[in-house]
């Protein structure tokens, strides 16, 4: 903008460049500092951009809504609407686009403001080119995965299927970003979590991406006994063991070349996970009682609320097989650590129970909001839905009716513990070298299955053996 006083911007080169191969990107420039936006407007368009100027506020609004630019640099001092009131005026009306505030004065409330109304970056006359480089490059890289992650949350909210994910907290956005990386590659995927958190969720999600025509079968391995859940996921030959009349094709065969989920996979008996370990080493498989090898050509997606690697390091899961599933992991945060999420969920919830229980229910009472946000989920995602369909069910009018009592926190009963003497208490250090010898004596003075098991360096392992006089206790020991 043109301030008396207001030192000149600086005449500068930009060494900004843009992928030729990708569509042309849109910049917006609002300042009435009539040399400033002509040098701009020359240079970008000179790199292959799009390029819309305007002089106001009012003008630039115009051009906003009408080209929905991907980047757009604001003037503060404007005359008749400031920058400010320009950007939250845009924000309002929820227009597209990056912004970068710019100015010619160092105010530090101004600045405050313009971050608080939604701006991506503040920036001062004259303009530090190299900063506003760095800024460009910064978001159009990050628009780029923005829109991947926007089309894929689009796909499943048009989605005619019931289920849907849903949320706009950081957490949401990270498993969505994670399913997008993955989706179109077969490798397996582990997905972990709390009950309830919606893991199956996101193994379909991952398959409509993969192989949306092609058949997703899902298997509860906690569900099924032993002997009955090898027959269900290799299938089995007629006489292979009693009740065995005719011949049957298992989940691994039926699957083709779709997707095949596995939940609660750390339930997998000892024995068949050997089995298993195989299919996925050799791609193929034999029914139970028959000699014929079956290929194995679905991609296979696992899920589990335990720890995988602490049931290896315990013996009670294959680490081999534990390897080989953890080609890619998504973690899903249990609700009460993606409060933002929970309202999202309530109306989408809400909607669908509407159609279903032929309810009206239109408004949640803001205390009932309240609630709902301080409420800690023990049951994740599942307990809020299972509450909701019991509210729809009382709610009679437009309004949605909660027991508040179905709300209140839970206290687990804690076991009554006598407190130890002083004498008996130990120091940090005492019982980290009581653990580290328990460790090396139960790896035989293995170094490197130590360092994994206590998930520290060799170098660290040595030093805290050196400090606590361990490799010359064991030497004697074992000597």
């Amino acid at each position: 903008m043109g301030v008396q006083g207001a030192t000149a911007p600086a005449p500068f080169i930009l060494s900004f460049t843009m992928d030729k191969n990708s569509p042309m990107k849109k910049i917006l420039l609002i300042d009435d500092e009539v040399s400033l936006v002509r040098t701009l407007e020359l240079y970008f368009r000179g790199k292959g951009y799009q390029v819309f100027a305007a002089f106001d506020a009012r003008e630039g609004l115009q051009l906003w809504r009408k080209h929905e630019p991907d980047i757009v640099l604001l003037d503060v001092q404007l005359p008749g609407m400031d920058g400010t009131q320009a950007l939250q005026n845009a924000k309002d009306e929820d227009l597209s686009g990056d912004v970068i505030m710019i100015t010619a004065f160092q105010d530090m409330e101004a600045t405050l403001a313009a971050i608080q109304h939604g701006a991506a970056d503040y920036l001062y006359k004259p303009l530090d080119l190299d900063s506003l480089d760095v800024l460009l490059e910064k978001f159009l890289a990050r628009r780029k995965e923005r829109e991947k992650i926007e089309s894929l949350s689009h796909v499943i909210s048009e989605s005619s299927k019931p289920n849907q994910i849903i949320g706009k907290s950081q957490a949401t956005l990270e498993v969505l970003k994670d399913i997008a990386r993955v989706a179109a590659s077969p490798v397996t995927v582990l997905i972990g979590g709390e009950t309830g958190t919606g893991k199956e969720l996101v193994a379909r999600t991952i398959h409509q991406q993969w192989a949306p025509n092609e058949p997703f079968v899902a298997i509860n391995c906690a569900a099924i006994v032993g002997n009955l859940l090898e027959s269900e996921l290799f299938g089995h030959e007629r006489g292979a063991f009693t009740g065995a009349v005719q011949k049957k094709a298992g989940k691994l065969e039926i699957a083709g070349n779709g997707t095949v989920f596995l939940d609660e996979v750390g339930e997998l008996p000892l024995e068949i996970q050997a089995k298993f370990l195989r299919v996925l080493q050799e791609k193929q498989f034999q029914h139970v009682g028959g000699l014929k090898d079956i290929p194995f050509k679905a991609r296979l997606l696992v899920a589990t609320n335990r720890d995988l690697e602490g049931m290896s390091r315990a013996g009670a899961f294959r680490e081999d097989l534990y390897f080989r599933l953890k080609v890619f992991e998504i973690h899903i945060r249990p609700l009460r650590e993606r409060t933002e999420d929970i309202i999202p969920l309530a109306e989408n919830f809400i909607s669908r129970m509407n159609r279903e229980l032929n309810r009206n229910v239109t408004r949640i009472p803001m205390e009932y909001i309240k609630a709902l946000v301080a409420y800690d989920w023990p049951g994740n995602v599942r307990e809020l839905e299972n509450m909701l369909r019991r509210a729809m069910i009382l709610s009679k009018g437009e309004v949605l009716e909660i027991d508040q009592c179905w709300l209140e926190p839970r206290q687990a009963a804690l076991p009554e513990v006598s407190e130890p003497e002083d004498s008996q208490l130990k120091s940090l250090s005492e019982m980290e070298k009581e653990h580290i010898l328990k460790i090396l004596r139960h790896t035989g003075g293995n170094y490197g299955r130590a360092c994994t098991i206590l998930g520290i360096t060799r170098p660290t392992l040595r030093k805290k053996m050196n400090d606590y006089g361990l490799k010359e206790y064991l030497e004697n020991e074992q000597g």
